[in-house]
């Protein structure tokens, strides 16, 4: 059996205040993020930001493209880390990613 990746709204609400200003609507409109979701990696326990963004995917002429990206966040601060590299074009894919992350 294996367990699901739940969402954890109190993680969402502590890095919220620890960083208000990634979450304004100038800031999610110029990165063109649509939604943001906060989970525990399965394996390590550690916390990551998931965005759901179309991350300027319409340049140079291309389709605008949804896909999901992960920022890990420091445990005790709560502050939004660098970028993963890999990008995903699932939330489903991402999950899997955390699961052994």
């Amino acid at each position: 059996m294996t367990m699901r990746t739940v969402q954890s709204k109190p993680l969402m609400r502590d890095i919220r205040q620890a960083q208000p200003d990634w979450f304004s609507e100038a800031n999610k409109r110029f990165f063109a993020d649509r939604a943001y979701y906060c989970y525990y990696s399965k394996a390590t326990g550690n916390p990551y930001l998931v965005r759901s963004t179309y991350m300027w995917s319409d340049m140079f002429g291309k389709p605008k493209t949804l896909c999901y990206r992960i920022n890990p966040v420091d445990p005790q601060t709560k502050r939004i880390g660098m970028l993963e590299d890999e990008i995903f074009d699932s939330l489903a894919d991402a999950k899997r990613w955390l699961s052994v992350h």
